[in-house]
């Protein structure tokens, strides 16, 4: 009988069930900056809104997965972080999307240090909020089945509120009976309808406030809206159910030599503590990984600071009785140094 162990083969889910919809492609993962080829895995590129030919897709799922199994990888994942060990021949049998990210948007209303696009795009003249409406292509989904109450749905793109469809493809979500909706937004502007979805317990809310204080709030964001975040984040906050399963967090960036440091960010998780704010994210900003892993230098001593400032982090959210997940990019620092995350 053959070995159990070697029925296992190094392939990952986000290849298998997800698709990313931003302005230029269709993706099934957003983590090029992981990975050797520092390019998004692609399944349509360019792509302009067209309806989706999903049984097409899940054939060619089914043969990436039967080269895999032989050892051969897509060239645009060699070498992710995310790619683990598993037998995954019989999984997602009944071809269903597991995750849809919405980010096919770059409208925004700060000038965050951090961000990908912050160099090519200028909001004050900048006023295109998308490329293309992915209603239709939503819709088209659902009714055919391929996405289910239990499908995640995403939003990160530019800012989530200022999308010209957002609040109709929001109300389109939950009137379908989608239980897991998430937004990333900046609480500059004050939703309605997020928070309609946080208080019927589908929709969760993460802000990404990187800071304690108004100083490092402007110096980061690179707007002047540290009181209004804050206010809008209470009152998100009120909204929520008490024992509903969705939440409303907030999210700290590491930025080199801007925030890196645990003066800030213990004043942070303080602030975050008189919120009432039970749930937090702690990530690291893109820039190093893709500017320090292109040689794969897993021995950079910035990566072992990343680490040593995300440890802090969740040893001062436990004493604040405040749960602290490290986010997607501090998975990879950790991963690289080959130290297990923190519980």
């Amino acid at each position: 009988m053959e070995n159990q162990d070697t029925e296992k083969y190094l392939f990952c889910d986000q290849i298998l069930n997800h698709l990313c919809f931003n302005r230029y492609g269709l993706f099934s993962c957003t983590v090029g900056n992981n990975v050797r080829a520092n390019k998004n895995p692609e399944i349509i590129e360019p792509y302009n809104g067209e309806l989706l030919d999903l049984e097409k897709f899940f054939d060619e799922r089914d043969e990436m997965k039967k080269n895999a199994k032989n050892g051969i990888l897509p060239d645009t994942c060699i070498g992710c972080h995310f790619l683990h060990l598993e037998n995954w021949d019989n999984f997602n049998k009944d071809k269903k999307i597991d995750y849809i990210l919405i980010s096919n948007f770059q409208r925004c209303n700060s000038r965050c240090i951090y961000c990908v696009s912050r160099k090519d795009y200028n909001p004050k003249t900048d006023k295109e909020p998308e490329t293309y409406n992915i209603i239709p292509v939503i819709k088209d989904m659902i009714d055919k089945g391929y996405v289910t109450p239990n499908t995640n749905f995403d939003f990160a793109g530019g800012e989530s509120t200022l999308y010209e469809n957002f609040e109709e493809l929001l109300n389109l979500l939950i009137s379908s009976g989608i239980k897991n909706i998430i937004i990333r937004a900046n609480a500059i502007i004050f939703s309605k309808a997020i928070e309609n979805g946080i208080r019927q317990g589908v929709v969760s809310l993460c802000v990404s406030t990187d800071s304690a204080t108004r100083r490092m709030h402007e110096k980061v964001k690179g707007v002047k809206t540290y009181n209004t975040v804050w206010k809008n984040i209470k009152k998100y906050s009120k909204a929520k159910p008490k024992n509903a399963q969705n939440s409303v967090s907030v999210k700290y960036i590491v930025v080199k030599g801007v925030n890196d440091n645990k003066e800030e960010i213990e004043k942070w998780i303080k602030k975050v503590k008189s919120y009432k704010i039970e749930k937090i994210r702690f990530n690291a900003d893109n820039d190093f990984f893709i500017h320090d892993q292109k040689d794969l230098n897993y021995n950079h001593p910035y990566l072992a600071y990343l680490v040593t400032l995300c440890e802090f982090a969740v040893q001062k959210a436990k004493e604040y009785n405040i749960k602290c997940y490290p986010d997607y990019n501090m998975h990879a620092a950790y991963k690289m140094l080959g130290i297990k995350l923190p519980d």
